[in-house]
């Protein structure tokens, strides 16, 4: 499969977007990986039946679908009978898991013949849903693009200036959005993870820092987390196994709402 250059790919966003617009359709938001797979309360504004969702970002703005861009490194069929296909895509601040089967079949189609890795461009609508006590995030892809190195790092730079721009403006926020999720996400809601994570995404780009946040927190947290996780003899993390199988189980016999 061919690659597309940047100009191709934004002149397609564009023109989606655009699209959308005269259709009434939500615009696709950019996030990153870290804030994405936190926003778990998904919502409807109306109690239409075709009412659309929305997932609330903690920095305070809600997505009916977003605009990623990352590396698929891998594509496994997860489903029982019919074929149900989770890639895992990757940015620089974390993993998220795309999730197409019959109801996706241009989806299905470009993940089946995909040979990872590969820079790929989603527009995904998110969906929550519960396993075990947990509430995860998984993303259900409305567009598929296979795209180049220049595009991704776009993506990023982009998508940095967006997450800074709602961290920035959440403190005074008096907002609808905003408020909801001060109520929503309560003490676990700590906007530093989401300036760390631009961090990384900076570093990626060889940018400087932002040092508004305190990483030797988030370090310490991390090795003391480490500490409870076992490695099989290969290096892989057990339990981030057997979760990433749990999860791929339940939202292969998960019913998503449109």
């Amino acid at each position: 499969m061919s690659k597309s250059n940047p100009e191709a790919t934004s002149n397609s966003t564009d023109t989606e977007n655009s699209n959308a617009g005269r259709q009434g359709r939500q615009v696709a938001k950019r996030a990153f990986a870290a804030e994405i797979n936190d926003a778990t309360h998904v919502f409807k504004q109306s109690d239409e039946e075709r009412a659309p969702n929305f997932a609330l970002l903690p920095s305070g703005e809600v997505a009916n679908r977003y605009f990623l861009v990352g590396t698929i490194t891998e594509v496994n069929d997860v489903g029982n009978e019919d074929e149900y296909l989770q890639a895992r895509v990757v940015d620089p601040t974390g993993t998220m898991f795309v999730y197409a089967g019959q109801y996706q079949p241009q989806a299905a189609a470009f993940l089946s013949s995909l040979e990872p890795p590969a820079y790929v461009a989603v527009t995904a609508k998110p969906s929550a849903f519960e396993s075990d006590g947990e509430t995860y995030v998984s993303l259900r892809p409305e567009t598929t693009t296979r795209v180049d190195n220049e595009t991704r790092d776009q993506w990023v730079s982009e998508t940095i200036e967006c997450t800074e721009a709602r961290l920035d403006a959440f403190p005074d926020s008096d907002s609808e959005f905003a408020a909801m999720s001060r109520e929503q996400y309560g003490d676990s809601l700590d906007l530093d993870n989401y300036r760390e994570a631009v961090n990384d995404a900076r570093e990626d780009l060889g940018m400087d820092m932002d040092h508004r946040s305190d990483r030797s927190n988030s370090e310490t947290t991390t090795e003391n987390q480490n500490d409870d996780v076992s490695v099989d003899e290969d290096g892989v993390t057990k339990e981030a196994t057997v979760e990433e199988a749990e999860i791929a189980a339940a939202v292969a016999n998960a019913r998503f709402e449109e």
